[in-house]
Order: structure tokens, then sequence, then C-alpha cells
């Protein structure tokens, strides 16, 4: 059963790290729906959030810990769009912050 909620965790950081990608792309093209893409990463962090505050924190893992941790950061101060090179640097960052966070997730697999 635990071994479920660590691939499930896996999965909902995969899901975020698609997202932000797709944001990222959007805005390197310029693309029309890069304020959509910015809105999904919004949502599906307010959704994560809520989907967390219905589970005890003492079940909480230290890669469970860690994406609330990243989540809550995130959902106080969502991503904005400087230049092109920055905002590219800056999503770069949080996608970093992400995979460290799979990776300590691995460890637990």
């Amino acid at each position: 059963m635990y071994n479920l909620e660590y691939h499930q965790l896996e999965e909902r950081i995969h899901n975020l790290l698609n997202l932000i990608e797709v944001y990222k792309f959007a805005i390197v093209t310029q693309n029309r729906k890069k304020a959509q893409h910015k809105i999904d990463i919004e949502h599906f962090i307010s959704q994560e959030l809520s989907s967390f505050s219905d589970v005890s924190m003492q079940r909480f893992s230290l890669p469970h810990y860690n994406y609330y941790q990243f989540l809550v950061k995130h959902s106080n101060h969502p991503i904005e769009e400087l230049t092109i090179g920055n905002t590219i640097k800056y999503i770069e960052a949080i996608q970093r912050h992400l995979l460290d966070i799979h990776k300590t997730l691995s460890n637990f697999l």
C-alpha cells in the first residue's frame, strides 16, 4: 500500500512537470495560450494542496513533505513571466527543484 502512495506521488510530480514544460514552451514560442497554461498550473497546484489537506500530516514521508512544501511555496508565489531569458531560467530552476524531490522519491521506490 505504501508503495502505491509513492507511485501516485511520482505520477503527480510528472503531471506537474509536464504542465510546467508546456508553459515554458508556450513562453518560448509566444503561444497565444500561454496564459491558459499558467492557469492550468495554478489550478493543478490548488487541487494538489486540497488533496493534501485531506491527509494527515503524520502520514507524510520526506518526499511527500518536500512536495507539499513546494506546492505551498508556489501557491503563495505563482510563476511569473519575466523577460524571456530570465523566465526560462526561473522555470528551469523550478523544474530542477521538482526533479530533486523526484530523486528523493526514487530512493523510496
